[in-house]
């Protein structure tokens, strides 16, 4: 009788918590991350500022960057935006797909969001391109984000991978965003 009640239990349970469910995010192609955007900046990150939300249930971080070259949107000397997870208060929260930032990284951000609420990258990471120069003083590169918007497989050395001329991207950026 006893095992009979704990079974019929189990069973009431598995039905009221109902199905369960996934999620597959889909990500974004080059020209939805430019058509989403109201601005996209090149810069180089000046201040990272964690702090607890106005409810302290979590923590986002403020981002400062001086921007360099505004690809879409109005021209500003610094563009500030937020990402959820940082270190306040001797707590650290981490955000699976939240890009993370230091002082001194460049990098290309994809922003969205209107007045009143700070703008936000565009799909977290996926609105985040990094700059780099494989050799001191040489071109500058912009680096892929690890999610692939192509579609199939992800294949080590494929041209849609590699690192592109920043000069190229811009251009490409200031294209597509001169569409819309």
């Amino acid at each position: 009788m006893r095992r009979l009640s704990i079974s019929c239990l189990a069973a009431v349970l598995l039905v009221a918590a109902g199905p369960a469910r996934g999620l597959t995010v889909l990500p974004a192609t080059f020209d939805e991350l430019v058509r989403e955007s109201v601005a996209v900046v090149h810069g180089q990150v000046r201040d990272v500022q964690a702090r607890w939300t106005s409810d302290r249930r979590t923590i986002e971080s403020s981002i400062t960057v001086d921007v360099l070259d505004a690809y879409k949107g109005a021209a500003t000397d610094t563009a500030t935006f937020v990402v959820p997870g940082g270190q306040a208060g001797g707590r650290i929260v981490v955000v699976p797909g939240a890009p993370v930032f230091s002082v001194g990284d460049e990098v290309v951000v994809f922003l969205a969001g209107r007045a009143p609420a700070m703008p936000r990258p565009i799909g977290l990471s996926l609105g985040v391109y990094r700059v780099v120069e494989r050799t001191p003083g040489g071109p500058k590169l912009v680096v892929p984000t690890p999610v692939s918007s192509m579609p199939g497989l992800v294949r080590r050395g494929s041209v849609s991978r590699a690192p592109r001329s920043l000069d190229v991207f811009g251009a490409d950026v200031r294209a597509l965003g001169a569409d819309r």
